[in-house]
């Protein structure tokens, strides 16, 4: 007699020990949930064979034979699909391995290798102790999850360290640098001191040979020396241009702590950074570099008549003005504090940041009223600064508010340029 699980008839004899249908509904629960080895495992696409158990009755020679039903078959292909993932991540991991300081790829390797075996097999974590496989409840899915959340934190921390400190290595490149230019333009200026001082005593001299002999080699050396200034100009513009490259790409690690949360342009802690770099850049590569002082006009008025959520709608649109005039990914946008904001333009002179000035008060004018009862218009106020040979960021920035001081003094939404630079072009 074969019967399927099915369909078995759980009403047997009462002389049968396996007749009772609590007994054999725990056999069968039993044997289902048990391990199997290897070799008795279904092939890979998820078929097995019928599993015939025989029971014997208390009569000689009358058997009954009990097809189990295997488990369904979608339930083990889906079984097999998500071992099958997992072993591939956890290979992955073994396979590519990275040193970390408190250990090494190879001990990684081994580790992520043992999981490997553990979750797809069920073989014990530790070699050589003897023990068989185990069932998919008896592994320690946990400590799978511990292994690969600790390997990637570690990874992560290395990662991250690492970017940090190349990050400062190659401005303290840059720094090195331009300390070196300062020092040669120090000696320059000795030199050519010395120089005039030469050729003034050699034409007071009369003996015409030895006079033409000396002049000839002062200026033979003079030569030499622009020779070599035009030599290292030329180094230090091809390095500030690779440099000014590769620490914009680096510079994308830190825009999350460095981004003011209300505008969305960068904060105080971000011009911090980067107006010492401009500075440095203009050092190497002598390409004209300007800084803007942007005042909003009128916040306070706007504050204490419509509220502070009107101010803060009034800031949102000067910097949303901002965004739309300085376009170019070179261009520094920082909200400076308040209502105050900077804007740092590599490549760009005084006469063009005047006229992208102007385009952003124009902007501005053209906004949403940041309160529908709002009366009156708001405007900003700009101060323009290029920046000149041997100025440091703090008389930089002081050109420039002193420049912004003396545009809102003009009567508010007025552009105006630090004064040195307006003499030096008359």
């Amino acid at each position: 007699m074969t019967m399927c699980v099915g369909a078995l008839n759980l009403g047997g004899s009462c002389a049968d020990p396996l007749g009772h249908p609590q007994t054999l509904l725990m056999f069968f629960k039993k044997l289902l949930s048990e391990p199997r080895p290897v070799s008795e495992r279904g092939s890979s696409n998820g078929a097995t064979g019928n599993t015939v158990l025989k029971a014997v009755s208390g009569v000689v020679g009358n058997t009954a034979e009990i097809v189990v039903a295997p488990p369904t078959k979608s339930a083990e292909d889906s079984l097999g699909l998500v071992l099958d993932a997992l072993g591939g991540m956890l290979t992955a991991l073994a396979r590519y391995p990275i040193d970390l300081p408190d250990r090494s790829g190879e001990e990684s390797s081994r580790e992520f290798g043992l999981w490997h075996r553990h979750a797809t097999l069920g073989y014990a974590l530790q070699e050589g102790n003897g023990q068989g496989s185990v069932g998919i409840g008896e592994r320690d899915w946990d400590g799978v999850v511990r292994a690969v959340t600790e390997q990637r934190r570690e990874e992560h921390r290395y990662v991250d360290a690492s970017i940090s400190e190349l990050r400062e290595a190659l401005w303290a490149c840059v720094e090195t640098v331009h300390n070196a230019v300062k020092v040669d333009h120090t000696t320059d200026n000795t030199t050519d001191v010395q120089m005039e001082r030469a050729k003034n005593a050699l034409k007071r001299m009369q003996t015409g040979s030895i006079k033409q002999e000396v002049l000839g080699a002062v200026l033979a050396i003079e030569s030499a020396m622009q020779a070599r200034r035009e030599q290292q100009q030329e180094q230090y513009v091809s390095l500030a241009t690779r440099l000014d490259r590769l620490g914009r790409q680096l510079e994308e690690a830190r825009k999350e702590s460095t981004t003011d949360p209300l505008t969305g342009l960068g904060n105080r802690k971000l011009f911090d950074m980067m107006a010492p770099r401009a500075v440095q850049m203009f050092s190497l590569g002598r390409q004209p570099v300007v800084l803007l002082m942007v005042d909003l006009d009128k916040l306070k008025l706007v504050n204490d008549m419509y509220g502070h959520q009107a101010g803060d709608q009034a800031i949102q649109a000067l910097a949303n003005a901002l965004g739309r005039v300085f376009l170019r990914q070179s261009d520094v946008l920082c909200r400076f504090g308040g209502d105050e904001f900077t804007a740092i333009l590599h490549n760009t002179d005084w006469k063009m940041a005047q006229t992208l000035a102007r385009r952003l008060q124009e902007q501005l004018a053209g906004m949403p009223a940041p309160h529908p009862a709002m009366e009156f218009s708001i405007g900003a106020s700009v101060g323009v600064a290029q920046l000149e040979m041997h100025e440091d960021v703090g008389e930089w920035l002081a050109r420039a508010d002193k420049a912004l001081y003396k545009a809102k003094q003009n009567g508010r939404d007025r552009v105006c340029v630090a004064e040195t630079l307006l003499l030096r072009s008359a």
